[in-house]
C-alpha cells in the first residue's frame, strides 16, 4: 500500500509534542531545570500545530477537514479534538507562566495527559478488522512507545541548551526507559506483522536499533556524565524521529486486506 507520508509526519510531530509537554510537566511538578520550561511549552505548541497542519494535507481538499467534525465517532474528529485541547491547555500554560503555579500546573498536566493520549489515539486510529496486520492494539502501543523517545530527547537538548543539563539525571533516566519501551513496543509490533517483505529490516534495524536501542545507551551515556554536551540528546532526539518514522513505514508496507486472502482483490 502506498505510504501515506502527511499522516506518518503527523503522527511522528504531534506523539513528539505531546511527550515534550509530558517532560514539562515532571518538570513543573519535580522542579529540576530554571529556564527550559517555558521556551520547551512553546516548541510544543508548534509541534502540535505543525503536526496537525500535516494531518490535514493528507487531504485532496484540505477544508474538508472540517467536514470531520459532522462525524464524532470517527478518527479524524478525535485527533482533531485532542490537538485542540492539548494546544489550548499549552497556551493557558505559557500565558500563566510565572504568575500563578497551582494554574500553570494544572495546564500543562491537562495538556501533558491529552498529548500523551494523543500519540497512542493516533495509532489506535488505524485498528480495523479487515487488515490483520492493523488489527492489534501492539500498534497504537508502537506508535505511543516511538514517540516517547523524540519528545524526551528534545527536552533534554533544550535543557541542555538553557541550563546547562548538569542536573537533568531523572530526565536521563527517563530517556533510558524510554528507549526501552521504544524498542519493546517496536519489537511487539514487527514480531506480529511476521513475514511481511522488508518489514523485518526496516522494523528491527530502524525502530528496534536506532529508534531504541541507540537512545537508550545515549541516555545511559547522559545520567553516566552529566557534562556531556547537547549533542548527545540531540542525537538521541534525531534517531528517535527515525525510529517513529520506520514503525510507521512499517505499517503501510504491512497492510494486507483479510478479503485478499480469498482472491477477492489482487
Amino acid at each position: 500500500m502506498e505510504i501515506a507520508w502527511s499522516l506518518v509526519f503527523f503522527t511522528v510531530l504531534s506523539g513528539c509534542g505531546g511527550w515534550l509537554l509530558a517532560a514539562i510537566a515532571i518538570d513543573e511538578f519535580a522542579g529540576i531545570t530554571e529556564n527550559t520550561d517555558f521556551k520547551a511549552g512553546i516548541v510544543g505548541l508548534v509541534l502540535l500545530a505543525v503536526g496537525g497542519l500535516a494531518s490535514a494535507t493528507h487531504l485532496a481538499h484540505p477544508e474538508n477537514i472540517f467536514a470531520a467534525f459532522n462525524h464524532p465517532t470517527s478518527g479524524i474528529f478525535l485527533e482533531a479534538v485532542l490537538i485542540a485541547i492539548a494546544g489550548a491547555f499549552a497556551v493557558a500554560y505559557l500565558v500563566t507562566y510565572g504568575r500563578n503555579q497551582v494554574a500553570r500546573r494544572v495546564c500543562i498536566a491537562i495538556a501533558a495527559l491529552v498529548g500523551v493520549a494523543l500519540s497512542f489515539m493516533a495509532g489506535n486510529s488505524y485498528i480495523m478488522s479487515s487488515c490483520s496486520n492493523w488489527d492489534t492494539m501492539l500498534l497504537p502501543l508502537a506508535y505511543l512507545g516511538t514517540t516517547m523517545v523524540p519528545g524526551v530527547a528534545l527536552y533534554c537538548a533544550l535543557a541542555k541548551a538553557f541550563d546547562g543539563g548538569k542536573n537533568i539525571k531523572a530526565f536521563s533516566a527517563l530517556l533510558v526507559a524510554s528507549g526501552a519501551i521504544a524498542a519493546i513496543t517496536a519489537i511487539l509490533y514487527v514480531m506480529h506483522v511476521g513475514d511481511v517483505p522488508g518489514v523485518a529490516a526496516l522494523g528491527y534495524g530502524g525502530a528496534v536499533v536506532i529508534g531504541g536501542v541507540v537512545p537508550f545507551a545515549l541516555g545511559v551515556v547522559m545520567a553516566a556524565k552529566p557534562e556531556i554536551g547537547v549533542w548527545a540528546p540531540a542525537a538521541a532526539c534525531a534517531c528517535g524521529i527515525v525510529g517513529a518514522i520506520c514503525i510507521r513505514v512499517c505499517m503501510w508496507m504491512a497492510f494486507q486486506p483479510v478479503e485478499s486472502f480469498f482472491g477477492l482483490l489482487s
